[in-house]
């Protein structure tokens, strides 16, 4: 009989991924090739050991969250409405991580600029936290008709008005999710939302909810063997990887020049 030392009695197992055949890629923003902070490519050179990957397993991600919750990207820094005497009211919120304190005396500010002699205080409820519109003087206004409505708690335009509370309290959370999308890592391996029966699909990779505050930085450690895709037997070429970086409804975020996404996979290959 072998001698089988101290090893306990039983059937030895192992999994496909049990291997020593297997590389970790550390990929940088900083360390791209071309493209942006947010959209870029990497290459890991010639070994061609990248020409067989039958499965990645992610290791750790890091990204800083640095972007706003109100901007002209993300669609919501319009501020519109129609003042019955003064006429239009319409401006811009400059990009941000606005609180809801800032934005109310930012927006103040901006409507008794344009309705004088009236004047307007821009208030929020202790309880409800709902926003609150009230108006001193002859003027009235119709609420709720720009970008930036929503995140002001204003579901649909009000009828002309000297006080007006918004419909729900506001929401100024920013970015809630992150998406890294790869064309060689996950292509078309995640639906969206059909419309009108047709197939929507991108190559989304991972899924990370952010759960620091603003300026912090999101780090992401999986659960062993969730967060991996395999590519089977034959495996495929990773030689050079596109990253991208998108937000809620799927959106391209902008990563400043001066921070930077990381993200450590590790591959196996046949």
């Amino acid at each position: 009989m072998a001698d089988r030392g101290d090893r306990l009695e039983g059937q030895l197992v192992t999994q496909h991924d049990d291997t020593k055949a297997y590389r970790f890629f550390r990929i940088s923003s900083n360390e791209r090739t071309t493209g942006t902070p947010s959209d870029f490519t990497v290459s890991f050179g010639n070994d061609p050991r990248l020409d067989r990957i039958t499965e990645v397993h992610v290791i750790a991600v890091s990204i800083p969250n640095v972007f706003p919750n109100i901007s002209a990207a993300k669609g919501n820094s319009t501020f519109t409405a129609t003042a019955t005497i003064a006429g239009p009211v319409s401006f811009v919120v400059p990009d941000g991580f606005w609180t809801t304190a800032n934005l109310m005396t930012y927006i103040q500010a901006q409507i008794n600029a344009i309705i004088a002699p009236s004047t307007i205080a821009v208030t929020q409820d202790a309880n409800t936290q709902k926003i609150t519109f009230t108006i001193t003087g002859a003027e009235t206004m119709i609420f709720g008709q720009g970008t930036i409505a929503q995140a002001l708690g204003i579901l649909s335009p009000s009828a002309p008005l000297g006080v007006y509370t918004a419909d729900v309290t506001s929401n100024l959370t920013g970015e809630t999710v992150f998406y890294i999308h790869s064309s060689e890592l996950a292509q078309n391996s995640t639906y969206l939302n059909q419309e009108g029966g047709r197939i929507i699909d991108v190559n989304g990779f991972l899924t990370i909810p952010v759960t620091v505050p603003w300026k912090a930085h999101q780090f992401y450690q999986p659960t062993e063997n969730l967060d991996r895709a395999v590519y089977g037997r034959s495996g495929k070429s990773l030689r050079g990887l596109n990253i991208t970086l998108r937000g809620n409804g799927g959106r391209l975020l902008n990563l400043p020049e001066n921070y930077e996404m990381v993200i450590v996979v590790k591959a196996m290959f046949g």
